[in-house]
């Protein structure tokens, strides 16, 4: 985000997997593992990651979603 400020657009939100792994949230998305990233756009998935903290993975989320 320090290199791209279009990215500070971006709404991140962090789902404790540990805690919130059978929740609402998690259901909804189905996300079914820990280390998941769901990038959202208008309330619709534009895509997911995971278990990669790599930056060619995530950055295209962050690209499609602005």
């Amino acid at each position: 985000m320090k290199e791209n400020p279009a990215y500070q657009a971006v709404t991140v939100m962090k789902v404790d997997w540990d805690v919130h792994s059978g929740g609402e949230v998690a259901q909804e998305h189905g996300v079914r593992q820990r280390a998941t990233l769901v990038m959202l756009s208008g309330g619709e998935e534009i895509g997911r990651v995971s278990w990669s903290a790599k930056r060619e993975d995530i950055e295209p989320l962050f690209k499609a979603a602005i």
